[in-house]
């Protein structure tokens, strides 16, 4: 997110990472040129001209559902070429493999089957099927034909497994779903006019749909019925189309989705051809020295921490006493014992200069801490069973008058508590938080800057430059797996270049992206913040019970905990303070336990339970933090449809 101060964003741009931005200038030129060079080399004839008037006029499709849960797919498609322009045909890619309900290591697979094509307009109509990412590429045309003007193509083909079975609720009758995208956010080809029609063993008794860019809600138009169709005009490049019906589900022979172990690709759409094969090789095997070389440079000149030379790491020079001190780049010296955190550096700060990135972990870090505070309450919902913990209740208090909020941790409590009251279960955050988790993270970011721990935020220090690796691996990607068949058609059998060219800028690419993650580079005052840091980390695992006074153990237990969840020793931490809490009772003294965390056990809490519950918390807050709704799967009513919301989706060109 880009800071809301212009000044701020100025600066900047004046220094990413510690670099001018002449040396930015300079770096992305060379690696520009590099790219544009070759890509425009092999690039096709026609290929390098503007899309122009391109389009499709017109798209019609079928969609005949099938009691087996398969769809039996017709499309008529009105294909209008660049004017003056000669293309061999069109590609259609259609999605296979998709994310299933946001479950890591599975997916979604819908097999097709059964393709055919025609063109009744007299288009060279030859076909085939290729695999392209998470994508069946059907291409069709002929490398040795041209055609031109407007076609019209008639393609069918069957999709399994498409069908989304939805359980009953609120007492209603089992449905079955068919919630599809007709194109996906990456169609990048006008289209004027679709109509689509879906018939079923039944009527449907529930439509929507929706269109736009990704996540869009703009509605078109649905009607019910048998069939069921929907329709819309002018759909632009990047806007996808969801179409929902609802079906009874006896109306079905029991359809379940084809969920497989491993992951969902992305896909890309492309084509390559020719190049001279000695410049391709060249350029392939030249591309990942010149990235090692480039970032190499970089990571060592620029990427590295600054510190204070000739000081003691964790002071600086006012602390010091002294008169400015110079900086220099690498090393970490030792680092002493810190008896309390950094002044006025919040837990979950310290957790983002641990790292250079403001995790999940470190805003649950930071409620723990706002309830240490006195601004809320956690409470725990206690379960079915013994010390069994569900849920927890936040409750908003009072704010202290002598405590100031950092800008972070007031939209964290503005979200939190914000459309729910002054009281909300955490499982109510679920699916609904993780928008706001992204601005919290924006907001610490731009507190790290403004303290002067970092010349620019660290997620823009690494974006850039692995962004810039991204771009590098598509584009060799896309030359690699998507241009060898017009390559092979072109230069015959014997060509390599393009493989080698492929195969190199992937791997230039990687370099990018990997060395790229070490660009964000500290200041000199974040690497004495983080000396100081690591020194409080160090007492936190070693003090002992003998060195708290009891009168002083609950408020340094609470005080300091937070600091321990975003460090990861909090059970050693709880388990000083139990020793210290035995040694009390041993005399007759009484530790008063911290009242900002409600148990819910059946005997009285100690230091170990509330610190286990906390961290308890700590782990299920960071899931609830992050949670978006599932993808495919679910039901596509009650307020979970938009644009790109369903499964499948197809994406066009023309070659």
């Amino acid at each position: 997110m880009l800071s809301r101060r212009p000044r701020e964003w100025t600066d900047r741009n004046r220094d990413c990472g510690g670099m001018t931005v002449r040396t930015q200038r300079w770096i992305v030129t060379v690696f520009s040129a590099l790219l544009g060079a070759f890509w425009l080399a092999v690039l096709p004839a026609g290929s390098a001209h503007a899309v122009g008037d391109e389009a499709m006029e017109r798209f019609s499709v079928v969609y005949d559902l099938q009691p087996d849960g398969s769809v039996a797919v017709e499309e008529t498609i009105t294909w209008r070429f660049p004017a003056g322009e000669r293309r061999h045909g069109i590609f259609r890619d259609i999605v296979v493999r998709m994310g299933f309900n946001d479950e890591a290591g599975r997916y979604r697979y819908y097999d097709l089957t059964d393709v055919q094509v025609s063109s009744p307009s007299g288009a060279p109509a030859t076909f085939r099927v290729s695999d392209n990412g998470a994508a069946k590429e059907i291409r069709i045309g002929s490398a040795d034909q041209w055609t031109e003007g407007t076609q019209v193509y008639e393609l069918r083909y069957t999709l399994h497994d498409v069908l989304n079975p939805i359980a009953a609720t609120g007492g209603a009758g089992d449905t079955v779903e068919f919630h599809y995208n007709v194109f996906g956010s990456n169609e990048l080809t006008p289209r004027e006019r679709v109509n689509v029609v879906v018939r079923a063993p039944a009527p449907s008794t529930q439509v929507a749909c929706y269109k736009g860019e990704a996540g869009a809600d703009t509605t078109c138009q649905a009607v019910a019925g048998d069939p069921t169709t929907f329709a819309t005009m002018g759909l632009e490049p990047g806007e996808a189309m969801t179409v929902i019906a609802g079906y009874p589900a006896s109306a079905f022979a029991n359809p379940r989705p084809d969920v497989r172990e491993g992951n969902a690709e992305s896909s890309y759409g492309g084509s390559a051809a020719t190049a001279a094969n000695g410049a391709a090789v060249a350029a392939g095997v030249g591309a990942p020295v010149l990235a090692l070389a480039v970032m190499g440079v970089l990571v060592w000149t620029r990427g590295r921490d600054e510190r204070y030379a000739d000081l003691t790491p964790g002071l600086t020079p006012s602390a010091a006493g002294g008169p400015a001190q110079p900086t220099t780049r690498g090393g970490t010296g030792t680092i002493a014992v810190q008896f309390h955190p950094p002044a006025g550096v919040p837990p979950g700060l310290v957790g983002t200069i641990l790292d250079e990135r403001a995790n999940p972990i470190d805003v649950s870090a930071t409620v723990i801490d706002l309830a240490v505070r006195g601004h809320l309450r956690i409470e725990e919902v206690e379960g079915g069973g013994v010390f069994r913990r569900t849920d927890w209740n936040l409750a908003r208090l009072a704010p202290p008058r002598d405590d100031t909020l950092l800008p972070f941790e007031r939209r964290l409590l503005d979200g939190i508590f914000g459309a729910h009251g002054d009281v909300v279960a955490l499982s109510d955050l679920k699916n609904t938080f993780a928008s706001t988790l992204k601005k919290i993270q924006s907001d610490m970011y731009d507190e790290v800057v403004t303290r002067h721990w970092f010349r620019s935020s660290p997620q823009l220090q690494r974006g850039v430059w692995q962004g810039l690796g991204v771009v590098i691996a598509v584009v060799g990607g896309m030359i690699l797996f998507y241009g060898q068949g017009a390559v092979a058609a072109l230069m015959g059998a014997g060509f390599s270049g393009g493989a080698v060219l492929g195969v190199g800028l992937v791997i230039a690419g990687a370099i990018v992206w990997f060395l790229g993650g070490r660009m964000a580079a500290k200041t000199a005052e974040g690497s004495a913040v983080l000396a100081q840091s690591l020194g409080f980390k160090e007492y936190l695992t070693t003090a002992e019970a003998g060195q708290i006074a009891f009168e002083e153990a609950s408020n340094i237990f609470s005080r300091y905990l937070p600091y321990a969840v975003v460090f990861g020793v909090a059970d050693r931490w709880a388990r000083t303070f139990a020793e210290v809490a035995q040694a009390a009772e041993a005399v007759g003294r009484t530790v008063v336990m911290p009242s900002w965390y409600v148990w819910s056990g059946s005997a009285f809490p100690d230091f170990t339970s509330i610190a286990n519950g906390v961290e308890s918390f700590s782990t299920t807050s960071t899931g609830t933090f992050t949670s978006t709704p599932g993808s495919s799967g679910g039901s596509g009513f009650s307020g979970g449809g938009f644009s790109g919301s369903g499964g499948g989706g197809s994406s066009s060109g023309s070659w």
